[in-house]
């Protein structure tokens, strides 16, 4: 086999594999950013998601996984897990997700513990900050 047949052969591996990976993130299952969780995605997910805790379970797990105290709050007690915050006041720890049904959620989402202490100020505890957006009420 000659130098161009494998140069083409080559060249036509490359575009084979660039075509197949390139497209549209939302089609191959992709979120279409990792911090943010739209009213759109949680819609989507259909029936067997109730709850905002159940939203963020099934699409972003990795949001609810323990991050580590990175240091001590206000009041002396770091926390492990992400502290949650609705319509930009805080609303309790990861299980008050359950409280909140999804078809009320406009979007969630996740900030690190940097981005959370620069929102939200000593608030934002140690460990990040889920940020829950109510929809809006339509008027009747």
């Amino acid at each position: 086999m000659s130098v161009q047949h494998l140069y083409l052969i080559a060249v036509a591996a490359v575009l084979g594999c660039s075509s197949a990976t390139s497209g549209n993130q939302a089609t191959a299952g992709l979120p279409r950013k990792s911090n943010l969780l739209t009213f759109e995605e949680i819609a989507a997910a259909h029936a067997d998601v109730n709850t905002a805790y159940d939203a963020v379970a099934r699409l972003r797990p990795n949001w609810l996984a323990a991050h580590g105290v990175t240091s001590a709050v206000a009041n002396g007690a770091g926390t492990e897990y992400a502290l949650v915050f609705v319509d930009g006041m805080q609303y309790g720890d990861l299980n008050s997700l359950r409280g909140i049904p999804a078809y009320h959620v406009g979007s969630i989402r996740y900030y690190d513990v940097t981005q959370a202490g620069g929102r939200f100020g000593i608030h934002a505890g140690s460990s990040g900050v889920i940020e829950v957006t109510m929809l809006s009420p339509t008027p009747r």
